[in-house]
């Protein structure tokens, strides 16, 4: 009995550890959020050309060569389960969602080196509670698992910078597992060395921190070449960030997510935190934008820029009563600052985003130079956030394509600050709070659980019962029975990725709002031959010239070549 009891007792003991809470929490939710999204089906263009590419590195048919440009791991990942012999799209989702829950512990271990334990566990609960972060992390999508890698290279490096080391030959692979999730972590490269440039890195450890890197680095360059030759991947980044610097104004010219509008992200910024109402489309908890900001989320914004005045002021008093008039060299690089800040402001609407992130890196830095002396011993952290939100909205801001899941690479960041800001104000009022529950954990437990609360109700009243990929899946099947020899002939769809994934073979892209009308297009697709035309996005459909209707599903509409035209 005694063993028992002290075992119920021990269960008990560790379920009040927050890092045990987080992770119950956490997987809760994984497990609803994939099994929601597993019964709707996949429902994101990009993401059934990743299922495509992981059939292909899986040996299991061809695929389209121009995808094989893009995202290299997770394809790669869902292929190995693929050889094993479970082929499905549930594979990519329940990925996802397993790299969701890695990333989120990684989130609460970085926020207790700047926090203490019911702080963490408040600010990775909104971390969670984001509307981006819970609709994309069970999508199959390459965005939160990007961000959940780039977590653990940025804790890895602060570990590495502050603890040992040794964390640092950790931190260059977890970095390139970025990068090679999302081209864009690339970025992340900014707030990692200006950490690593900060304090004791470079005054006292810059010789071991470099062998760490150079050790790490040496071994990940092999396999950085192999995918440079193989996949393609690396050579088309590298062109990218090409195109970035000499041509920036134009990428996405004529797409529907062009939008050169440099502040659209900072005006959303309210809906990213928290959408309202409760009952809303599935588009709108995909694209915060296009729905309206919840009133947590102004209530938010006012608590937070009262605690971050009230931290921001007490750094710049400390720095005053440190600076006397005849200090030269003080005042030399405030001024120095200000300049920096002005020429990031004008770069920021005018340059590159590259210069303006270089700016960006080079304020950070002399900042940490100016106030780090004093009291301000979480100074050097709290500027690593900054660079790290400021380096990705900047790059996003500026780039013309707009997409709201793009703003995904800043939410640890802006997790951060929400938190910051709230337990500035927490800490300084809660002397007057007499219940010392309330004073110790109460208050960000609170916090934690509205935020929580108020996203998982929205989600639920946004969530569709099913999506296209269920109409598409029967459609093809229908076709295969129609036509047996399907398989062997062309076929085009404006929904070509879902299409492909379907039917397990190469269909053609063919969108009709492409071409100046529809004889022009029904004249393209007699050209290419194509025998089949899958019509799943128009919402008139189309009469073709030498093609007929054979088969309606909802949404979903097949056209067979007119036998008059048969070569």
């Amino acid at each position: 009995m005694k063993n028992k009891a002290g075992l119920v007792e021990n269960i008990r003991e560790r379920l009040k550890n927050p890092l045990i809470i987080l992770t119950i929490v956490t997987v809760t939710i994984a497990i609803y959020i994939s099994a929601v999204q597993i019964s709707i089906g996949v429902n994101y263009f990009d993401v059934f050309s990743y299922l495509n590419v992981a059939l292909f590195y899986a040996g299991m048919g061809p695929v389209n060569p121009d995808l094989l440009h893009g995202p290299f791991l997770i394809p790669f990942l869902t292929s190995l389960v693929f050889r094993a012999g479970f082929v499905s799209s549930n594979i990519i989702i329940i990925i996802d969602a397993i790299i969701f829950i890695f990333g989120v512990i990684g989130f609460y271990l970085l926020l207790k080196q700047r926090f203490n334990e019911i702080q963490s566990l408040c600010g990775c609960l909104i971390y969670i509670s984001f509307p981006l972060i819970i609709s994309w992390a069970a999508s199959g999508s390459i965005d939160v698992p990007a961000i959940s890698f780039s977590i653990w290279a940025i804790y890895l490096m602060v570990r590495g910078v502050e603890e040992h080391s040794k964390y640092l030959y950790l931190a260059l692979p977890l970095f390139v597992l970025a990068v090679l999730t999302r081209y864009t972590a690339a970025l992340l490269i900014f707030p990692m060395i200006l950490y690593l440039a900060m304090g004791s890195a470079l005054e006292k450890g810059l010789k071991t921190h470099l062998t760490h890197l150079l050790v790490a680095g040496a071994l990940i360059t092999p396999v950085v070449i192999y995918l440079y030759q193989k996949f393609k991947y690396i050579s088309y980044l590298l062109l990218l960030m090409n195109a970035s610097i000499s041509n920036w104004r134009s990428i996405g010219m004529g797409d529907v997510a062009y939008n050169p509008d440099n502040l659209y992200y900072l005006h959303n910024l309210l809906n990213y935190m928290g959408v309202g109402p409760v009952k809303g489309s599935y588009y709108q908890l995909f694209s915060p934008s296009q729905a309206v900001p919840s009133i947590l989320s102004y209530l938010t914004v006012v608590l937070v820029l009262c605690g971050l005045s009230i931290y921001v002021y007490s750094i710049l008093k400390n720095k005053i009563e440190q600076v006397s008039q005849r200090d030269k060299k003080s005042l030399v690089q405030i001024v120095a600052l200000v300049f920096l800040i002005i020429l990031s402001l004008v770069s920021f609407f005018y340059l590159s985003y590259i210069i303006t992130d270089i700016l960006l890196f080079l304020t950070c830095l002399l900042s940490y130079k100016i106030f780090h002396h004093g009291k301000n011993s979480h100074l050097k952290i709290d500027l690593l956030f900054l660079c790290w939100f400021l380096t990705f909205f900047i790059m996003h801001s500026t780039i013309p394509m707009k997409v709201d899941r793009y703003f995904i690479t800043v939410l640890p960041a802006l997790a951060y600050f929400i938190i910051l800001g709230l337990s500035v104000l927490i800490e300084r009022y809660k002397l007057r709070i007499n219940n010392k529950t309330w004073k110790t954990w109460g208050l960000y437990a609170v916090v934690g659980l509205i935020f929580l609360t108020s996203s998982t109700v929205t989600f639920m009243g946004h969530t569709p019962n099913t999506c296209l990929i269920k109409y598409i899946e029967p459609s093809t099947q229908w076709l295969e029975d129609y036509d047996p020899q399907c398989q062997e002939k062309v076929i085009f769809s404006d929904y070509s990725p879902a299409v492909s994934w379907s039917m397990k073979k190469m269909v053609i892209g063919g969108v009709l709002k492409d071409f100046k009308n529809t004889n022009e297009f029904s004249s393209m697709l007699t050209a290419a031959g194509a025998e089949y035309y899958i019509d799943a996005l128009s919402e008139k459909k189309p009469v073709l010239k030498d093609y007929h209707v054979i088969k309606e599903n909802g949404d979903i509409v097949i056209y067979q070549k007119n036998e008059d035209f048969e070569s």
